[in-house]
């Protein structure tokens, strides 16, 4: 076993510089930066996230939703076994990205010299949308097929239907416009909760467009004796003297 003080010291640079990477926040970061930081920092509501991975990761996640919504409209015109796991597949993947969006969130907030608690008010807010437009989703997806079932037995000649097995049978025209009203209701009601949705998430741009400030570092992760805080300031002026690293400078003991 090797042991430390006989690491070479490019090693030992390289270690901390990697060390650095994933505790401080990173200025600049690409999209790929910015995708690879969102989820090696799963959970991590400690720390500090810049401007730029935080867009970024909203830009891709946006993009996933995109995908979602396409899914669920392939799901709702195509309702087949593969169309089903799809949007089974989909669904499972934003669940997924749920924690380290709602990290990611708390180290902007704490990026811009915020407690990680002014989250509870945009993040209630989406919560409450995010229920109500899922149960409305639900609702209206269960009669959309149920409308397409009506479609379907009235192509077949048939005069009355049943909506549900204790339900009374009803005419064709009668189960078509119960259906289409409940229908519409459910409709209404998603599009409110998704305003509602986009209402908490404004609350949380507002807050993170906020610029970076130095009192944010009190929310750093406990740093290892070899690492220092990094600051907007300290990393652009690293940049500007083409060093192209943080300057020692930064460094606190």
């Amino acid at each position: 076993m090797i042991e430390e003080d006989d690491v070479p010291p490019e090693i030992k640079e390289k270690r901390r510089l990697y060390r650095l990477r994933l505790t401080q926040p990173l200025y600049g970061a690409s999209p790929l930066d910015a995708c690879a930081r969102f989820f090696f920092k799963y959970g991590q509501f400690s720390g500090r996230a810049s401007l730029s991975e935080y867009w970024y990761s909203n830009m891709w996640g946006a993009a996933y939703l995109l995908v979602c919504w396409c899914v669920y409209a392939l799901f709702v015109s195509d309702p087949s076994v593969v169309s089903l796991i799809l949007l089974l597949a989909v669904l499972a993947g934003a669940l997924t990205c749920l924690v380290p969006f709602l990290s990611l969130t708390s180290r902007r907030y704490h990026d811009a010299g915020f407690s990680a608690l002014w989250m509870l008010i945009g993040s209630l807010i989406s919560l409450a949308g995010i229920l109500v437009g899922a149960s409305a989703l639900a609702d209206a997806t269960k009669l959309a097929f149920e409308l397409d079932a009506i479609a379907k037995a009235q192509a077949s000649g048939a005069l009355f239907v049943r909506l549900g097995a204790a339900s009374p049978a009803l005419s064709i025209a009668n189960a078509k416009a119960l259906v289409s009203s409940s229908l519409g209701w459910e409709v209404k009601v998603a599009r409110a909760a998704g305003l509602v949705l986009l209402l908490g998430q404004i609350v949380d741009v507002v807050f993170c467009l906020l610029p970076s400030k130095n009192k944010g570092v009190k929310f750093d992760a406990p740093r290892l004796s070899s690492e220092w805080t990094v600051t907007k300031e300290s990393y652009l002026s690293s940049l500007k003297r083409g060093k192209g690293k943080v300057s020692e400078s930064s460094r606190q003991d």
